[in-house]
């Protein structure tokens, strides 16, 4: 027999088992194979959540939700702390939080065209590129964000460190290289290798005469 759950509790316990069920299945499978998997009723499923839709919907806050942590952000910003090593900090954090499922169900989400990559471009801009910028040009010692707005360029900057850290995370856990379980040491690689040409690409950015600099566009329309 079923366990009676408070509603919370049983809330959150189909949150994870959809995670789980999209992350294998994808997204187009019934509602019932769903219900079945989760050994609850459909008629329970639609209780906490009126529709599909609503479900994934659910399921994409939540796990985005389990994946931030404001205090990443705090240490980043660290100034007494050489800047690759706060990198390396916080995509270790950022990576380690994730998991398989993870990693499949935004794959799956966008194969099956439910544009959650736009959706999220925004909180991405905002909580991860947006700061990691402002730290880079510190270094290089260029304003700050507040004094002279982050452009499209910039962005693609930060964004090219960012793909090649979460395509670890990619390649381990949908692609099954066998990568160590700590990514540090690969974490602390293409860090090492991105800073130099980073610095000097801002640099070239927010040089004299410079004149091809592109307005930061809403992100919500960038990939």
């Amino acid at each position: 027999m079923r366990r009676r759950l408070p509603p919370a509790e049983r809330r959150r316990s189909i949150l994870d088992g959809a995670a789980a069920f999209f992350a294998e299945r994808g997204f187009d499978g019934p509602t019932r194979d769903l219900a079945e998997r989760l050994g609850v009723t459909q008629a329970l499923l639609y209780r906490y959540f009126p529709s599909k839709e609503a479900l994934i919907d659910a399921v994409f806050e939540a796990v985005y939700a389990d994946n931030w942590d404001p205090a990443w952000t705090t240490a980043l910003a660290d100034r007494g702390v050489d800047l690759a090593e706060r990198l390396n900090a916080f995509y270790r954090a950022y990576l380690g939080r994730g998991s398989a499922t993870t990693a499949r169900l935004f794959m799956r989400a966008n194969l099956d065209g439910l544009g959650y990559a736009k959706r999220y471009s925004v909180p991405l801009t905002d909580r991860v590129l947006r700061p990691v910028l402002a730290e880079l040009r510190h270094a290089a010692g260029l304003p700050a964000p507040e004094a002279v707005p982050i452009d499209y360029q910039e962005r693609e900057i930060a964004m090219a460190l960012h793909g090649a850290l979460v395509f670890l995370s990619i390649r381990k856990n949908i692609y099954g290289t066998p990568l160590p379980d700590d990514l540090a040491e690969p974490i602390a690689g293409i860090v090492r290798l991105f800073l130099p040409g980073a610095l000097a690409a801002l640099q070239r950015l927010h040089g004299d005469g410079a004149t091809d600099r592109l307005p930061l566009l809403d992100p919500a329309s960038r990939r």
